[in-house]
């Protein structure tokens, strides 16, 4: 049985048209015309014998065979660009914007990402970090070019790799929740995902909140928490000492998971900017052995 194989340039063409949302504009990007953008497009899905992208006018979406390709496509650019780094000397004085997340894992990701500055002085890093919500704005405007950040599953515009989490009601070691009184709440600000996941599951279980401490940072919404000034909701790699998890059992309702996603423009990374994806991969692969280890 032939199989047929899937050329670079047709995937980076693809993965290009899907980033920046236009034939025209990625044909910019790659110094082509908008024709023959057209084509590649066309050769592709004539490849793989799906339609992959929908132009609506000048708007471009993707069908659900787009969206598995995507996934694929990411990762046979990002192997085709590591092996002709090797061969290459690395590109100085380009500057990888990265974005990671004050409402997730925000020390664990940041203590990984010093590590690989340190070890590679030649990189030129720019690192900001934020709510998930705004680093996915700031990625979309291209004043970011990688981003962990939670979303809600459906964004596959710039989306590398996800990962799914399972977020935990918490309190101080000391806290407890009197029957029938009204939860008090420490979340970070509005457009927050934990703060969507605690009101939301609030609502439905028709249990009174208030909010009594909102902070951007991780670390002072922590403190609160450790304080007793109320709960709130963390995942593993947050949770410090003094903060011990909550169980329905507290009279608190069960909350749905979380959905951290890898971002990236790879239309302008580079070579550079899989070194930090490594990383960051690494960095999650790593806390899931440790996570199973310990069941």
């Amino acid at each position: 049985m032939r199989i047929p194989n899937l050329p670079t340039d047709l995937l980076r063409t693809f993965v290009t048209v899907v980033e920046v949302e236009g034939f025209t504009r990625a044909a910019d990007i790659l110094g082509r015309t908008q024709p023959a953008i057209t084509l590649q497009v066309q050769r592709l899905e004539r490849i793989v014998g799906h339609k992959l992208i929908v132009r609506v006018g000048k708007e471009v979406s993707l069908t659900e065979h787009g969206e598995s390709l995507a996934v694929y496509a990411r990762q046979i650019l990002r192997l085709n660009d590591l092996a002709i780094a090797h061969f290459e000397p690395p590109t100085k004085g380009t500057l990888l914007r990265v974005g990671l997340p004050v409402d997730y894992a925000v020390d664990l990701l940041q203590t990984r990402l010093t590590k690989v500055i340190k070890q590679n002085p030649s990189l030129n890093i720019e690192v900001r970090c934020d709510l998930s919500k705004n680093l996915l704005a700031l990625l979309q405007k291209n004043e970011i070019d990688v981003a962990v950040a939670l979303f809600e599953g459906d964004d596959q515009q710039f989306l590398f790799q996800h990962w799914q989490e399972e977020p935990t009601w918490v309190g101080s070691t000391d806290f407890n929740l009197e029957k029938n009184t009204i939860i008090p709440l420490v979340v970070h600000p509005h457009g927050c995902v934990y703060r969507d996941r605690m009101t939301t599951a609030l609502k439905l279980a028709s249990v009174q909140w208030q909010f009594a401490f909102s902070s951007p940072g991780i670390g002072a919404l922590q403190k609160a928490v450790r304080d007793g000034l109320g709960v709130s909701c963390l995942t593993e790699p947050t949770l410090k000492q003094g903060i011990r998890s909550l169980t329905i059992s507290d009279g608190l309702p069960p909350l749905e998971p979380l959905h951290i996603g890898l971002f990236a423009r790879q239309a302008q990374i580079g070579p550079e900017g899989y070194k930090i994806i490594d990383q960051i991969e690494q960095t999650f692969l790593k806390k899931s052995i440790q996570r199973l280890t310990q069941h």
